[in-house]
């Protein structure tokens, strides 16, 4: 299980990868089950019975009436589940700490038992509330990394633009939390400017909007997935391989030679062929002329050019 936290998961450095080891390491104690015990207080013990005890204070001697804990609680199964969740919970959390911070976490925790005699276990939840406190409000840095992250975001042409739209609308969403909030208006005009050339057309029919805050992200993203799925047959046909394309794609490259190919003996031997051939077909500077319009040949001399 370590394995696939340690794949999943990155190492939390500070406030530089907060705003993205946070839903991870949330997402995956969710998947584990173990978040409930950072969202919920652990359950109160409850007893069968109560027993009526004598108390002596300032104001005088009363009675009052109080569980009787000589016997174990009724819900002691739930009681031992929460604590080993949140033992596996808690034990998650710090390998996904960068040493020096999750020294410091522990550290935390045994200082809030040591000054709490109510405490005698370390809860994952003051973790995560003083990670939370702590890199929760990232600096001018963390912000600048995220605005250049989400502009650094490619818009494909050839392949489904879903993945990285919704990157960039995530990006604008985490540079909110950092209050660091980009206009809604301009979150679209960013998306605009960011669709593929292939999508022209589409770019200028958003253009041609006559207030720039009607340009929702949400319309812009559904005509840029419409514009891909329309294009999709054909991008789907050139990317067959070979043996999948049609049949008259295959025409001109179907065409083969006849027999096996020539060994090197038989390359040599061609050209020799072809000039034996030459030489017959043109002796020396005279040679067979042959007639035309149906008329013989006749053969001429090397100089003089009359017929012997």
């Amino acid at each position: 299980m370590s394995s696939t936290l340690m794949s999943l998961v990155p190492v939390l450095n500070g406030s530089m990868n907060w705003q993205a080891w946070r839903p991870l390491m949330m997402n995956y104690l969710l998947s584990q089950g173990q978040w409930r015990v950072i969202a919920n207080k652990f359950p109160a013990p409850e007893y069968e019975s109560t027993i009526t005890v004598t108390k002596t204070d300032a104001e005088g001697t009363h009675t009052e009436t109080v569980d009787d804990t000589s016997k174990p609680p009724t819900n002691q199964s739930e009681i031992t589940s929460w604590f080993d969740t949140n033992d596996r919970a808690l034990g998650n959390i710090i390998l996904r700490l960068h040493p020096t911070l999750a020294t410091t976490v522990l550290n935390l925790l045994e200082k809030t038992i040591s000054e709490n005699t109510d405490v005698t276990t370390m809860f994952a939840s003051i973790a995560w509330e003083y990670l939370e406190a702590t890199y929760g409000k990232p600096g001018i840095t963390a912000t600048y990394k995220e605005l250049k992250t989400t502009m650094d975001v490619i818009i494909p042409g050839n392949t489904d633009p879903t993945l990285a739209i919704d990157t960039i609308l995530i990006g604008f969403t985490r540079m909110a939390a950092s209050k660091c909030a980009v206009p809604p208006h301009l979150q679209a005009m960013i998306l605009v400017s960011k669709l593929p050339h292939q999508m022209s057309a589409l770019v200028q029919s958003i253009c041609q909007t006559d207030n720039i805050e009607d340009l929702k992200t949400d319309d812009i993203k559904r005509k840029a997935v419409l514009a891909w799925e329309q294009r999709g047959p054909i991008q789907s046909q050139n990317s067959r391989p070979f043996h999948q394309q049609p049949q008259a794609a295959k025409k001109i490259s179907a065409v083969q030679c006849s027999g096996p190919p020539p060994s090197f003996q038989q390359q040599q031997q061609q050209p020799q062929q072809e000039e034996q051939y030459q030489g017959n077909q043109n002796p020396q500077r005279g040679g067979w002329r042959g007639g035309r319009g149906g008329r013989g040949g006749t053969f001429r001399g090397t100089r003089a050019g009359k017929n012997k």
